[in-house]
């Protein structure tokens, strides 16, 4: 049998289009967590926050400065975190507002996503900030339906307003396109 299995089951889905067994969540590969970034944009934010570092555990928000890595913004993502919980989404890059189709600035981290995408953005920011560690993930797009084919890289770095708690996570999303 020929294809691979996305495409199978694709095929199938149309052959069956009342089969709730074969549903369009089914047919994206869910992300998953990788060692390191491979997009290079990415991995050159991490190396700018893993300079920022030093030899803490994490670095200071006050010490992230936009004007560093210009050529990265297009890219960059920024969470806050709330202390009665929850994360609201301070900063946006043009290139993910261009992926997503607007402005989420000042939104809850999530809010544009289905219900079971944004529980896992925030479990992700929930360890990003328990571990005071990095976390780096790729896979398609399934909490953006319309392009749930697309591709994607992120990597979550934790940021501290007070140089002991994780406020803040600095993020990186990229949306490498398959080689035609």
């Amino acid at each position: 049998m020929g294809g691979s299995a996305y495409a199978r089951l694709r095929s199938a889905a149309a052959q069956n289009p009342g089969d709730n067994m074969l549903d369009v969540a089914e047919l994206t590969t869910e992300a998953a967590f990788i060692d390191a970034p491979r997009d290079p944009r990415l991995r050159a934010l991490y190396d700018y926050w893993n300079g920022l570092r030093g030899e803490r555990t994490v670095p200071l928000r006050a010490d992230f400065d936009p004007t560093a890595i210009p050529q990265l913004l297009p890219f960059v993502l920024m969470y806050g975190a709330s202390p009665e919980g929850g994360y609201t989404i301070r900063l946006v890059g043009e290139e993910l507002v261009q992926f997503v189709g607007r402005n989420v600035t000042g939104s809850p981290a999530g809010t544009i996503m289905p219900p079971h995408s944004a529980e896992v953005i925030v479990k992700i920011l929930d360890a990003v900030i328990r571990e005071r560690a990095p976390k780096f993930r790729a896979g398609k797009a399934h909490w953006l339906a319309a392009k749930s084919h697309r591709n994607y890289e992120a990597c979550f770095l934790p940021l501290s307003g007070d140089g002991r708690s994780v406020n803040i996570v600095l993020g990186g999303v990229t949306f490498p396109r398959a080689a035609d």
